[in-house]
């Protein structure tokens, strides 16, 4: 047996979490809502709008000018950082073209992209904030998006909040796991609102769904899958933070010691690593899934980057949008800037400021994750040319390989610092 792995309690909720964990309302009832049809879902009075108004944008701007000049936000340890810039161009150019190193030439990076290597202006977020459209009718029933989310890969109380502001729909981001009175699997079958849900972030098949699969419930979701990751050295210190704070009540960071023997247990110094095997399989398993797509891969690393933050942003938009969900935002970026990057930075100022460590690896630890996320960038690869297998080249699949490619790196560089 595997100690890490999910468990399910309360009424089916897998309660492994980010570090910031988020209980979900009951979404049973819909108290703002009445019979009329506005922002996606029947009832919406009002729109929902960038809150905080000018005090709260100019908060981050000095949040965000304070952690320029100073330098005193350290964002990871720059042996784990996600992807270098040469994947750019995948995330929102996914016909892109790819060498057999699975990096974009920089005359296709051209084509169709934008240039991600800098940082976005976002100073029209402060100086002239977007506002919401009134109103969207949607008179269709929109089925939910699957959102599979590695444990610790997606910053899930922002994500939510994003989502429902850029929708106007309330409780817009819904756990698979979670029940209550006429809600299950993020459906509520007595309802009549043309949209229950914009995405069902699900676990699956790091706690098996068998009883329906997901690929059994086609009729009830969107075609289109949203996939959450994030690099494994920063997901399984993350992992096991969050364990800890759900199942032992741990108030600050694990004991160094105790990430230690965790790391040694279920990392190991071989290919028969329990974590990576699980951290890949999760990812092979939503890749192959039939009859669904993975349109977009969502790393953890780009929700806190100041270039790839609002392209992502953006680009989840653009699919919500494709998919018929109403969108209230032309601008996605500010929402970005509000729900993700201002929370994530705060979070990671509170750690340098508790004194949290850096988890580390051994020599052979890293040489097993670098080499584990090369082959797996060759198996993907060889998948492109076996068609007889059925799968052959999939959705997304450029993208995919960039960001691991850009994982496998930072297990180099990790490497050549400790050498």
């Amino acid at each position: 047996m595997y100690a890490p792995r999910y468990e399910l309690i309360d009424n089916g909720i897998a309660v492994m979490r980010n570090r910031v964990r988020v209980k979900n309302i009951d979404d049973a009832d819909h108290p703002d809502e009445d019979s009329g049809k506005y922002h996606g879902s029947k009832g919406r009075k009002n729109a929902r709008s960038l809150s905080g108004g000018k005090m709260f944008l100019m908060a981050v701007l000095t949040s965000l000018t304070a952690a320029f000049c100073l330098g005193t936000v350290r964002r990871r340890h720059k042996s784990t950082r996600a992807v270098p810039d040469t994947d750019n161009a995948t995330l929102l150019e996914p016909k892109a073209k790819v060498l057999d190193t699975g990096i974009t030439t920089e005359s296709e990076r051209k084509v169709g992209a934008e240039n991600l290597s800098a940082p976005r202006d976002l100073s029209h977020c402060i100086e002239n904030p977007p506002q919401p459209k009134s109103k969207i009718f949607v008179d269709t029933k929109i089925e939910p998006l699957w959102l599979p989310a590695y444990p610790s890969s997606l910053p899930i109380k922002g994500y939510a909040d994003f989502v429902s502001a850029l929708t106007g729909v309330p409780k817009a981001a819904k756990s698979y796991y979670r029940s209550s009175p006429g809600v299950s699997r993020c459906h509520n079958p007595r309802s009549n609102y043309n949209i229950q849900a914009v995405t069902c972030e699900i676990v699956h098949p790091i706690v098996p769904c068998q009883r329906p699969h997901p690929s059994a419930q086609a009729a009830d979701f969107g075609s289109k899958v949203l996939l959450s990751i994030r690099n494994p050295l920063t997901a399984f210190p993350a992992l096991q933070q969050s364990k800890a704070e759900a199942y032992h009540g741990q108030k600050g960071q694990v004991e160094k010691g105790e990430w230690i023997k965790f790391r040694d247990q279920y990392v190991g110094t071989t290919n028969e690593g329990i974590l990576f095997n699980e951290w890949k399989n999760f990812i092979m398993e939503w890749r192959d899934m039939k009859p669904y797509n993975v349109d977009i891969y969502m790393p953890w690393e780009y929700w806190s980057d100041k270039a790839k933050g609002p392209a992502l942003a953006k680009r989840l938009s653009l699919v919500l949008k494709q998919e018929g969900f109403p969108i209230l935002y032309d601008d996605a970026e500010c929402l970005w800037l509000k729900h993700f990057y201002e929370p994530i930075i705060a979070e990671e100022h509170k750690h340098v400021e508790e004194g949290w460590y850096e988890p580390e690896y051994t020599l052979a630890q890293l040489e097993v994750i670098a080499s584990e996320l090369e082959q797996f960038v060759g198996e993907i690869k060889v998948k492109w040319g076996n068609k007889d297998e059925g799968n052959g080249k999939r959705p997304g699949d450029h993208h995919l390989v960039g960001i691991l490619i850009g994982y496998a790196s930072s297990a180099r560089e990790a490497i050549r610092e400790k050498m």
